[in-house]
C-alpha cells in the first residue's frame, strides 16, 4: 500500500473512531437523562462520520476513474471502523429517541 493510501486508511479509521465514541458519548447523555446535549453530541457524530464518509467517496471515485487501489488488510480494517461507526450512529438515535419518549412518560405521569 503506498503512503497516499496508507494516510487515507489512517485518517479514516481515526475519523470513524472519533464518530463512533461520539455516538457513545451521546447515548451517555441520554441515559443521563441529558437528552438535549444528547441530540447536539449526535449531530457532531454525524458531522464527524461525514468527514469519514468524504474519504471512503474519494476513494471509490479514484478506483472507478482507474487508480489501482491495494486491497490490503489495513484497507479492509479502515472500512470496518467506518462501517461500525455508521452502524453505532443509527443504535444511537434510536437509544436517544428512546429515551426521549421515556422522558416524556415520566413527565405525563
Amino acid at each position: 500500500m503506498d503512503e497516499k493510501q496508507l494516510q487515507k486508511a489512517m485518517q479514516l479509521i481515526s475519523i470513524a473512531g472519533d464518530s463512533k465514541s461520539q455516538s457513545i458519548q451521546a447515548m451517555q447523555l441520554a441515559e443521563d437523562g441529558k437528552t438535549t446535549e444528547a441530540q447536539q453530541m449526535l449531530k457532531d457524530a454525524k458531522k464527524t462520520l461525514h468527514e469519514a464518509h468524504n474519504i471512503q467517496t474519494g476513494w471509490m471515485t479514484e478506483e472507478m476513474n482507474g487508480a489501482q487501489i491495494e486491497k490490503s488488510l489495513l484497507l479492509i480494517h479502515s472500512q470496518d471502523h467506518f462501517m461500525s461507526a455508521d452502524i453505532m450512529l443509527t443504535v444511537a438515535e434510536k437509544v436517544i429517541n428512546l429515551h426521549k419518549e421515556l422522558d416524556q412518560v415520566k413527565t405525563e405521569a
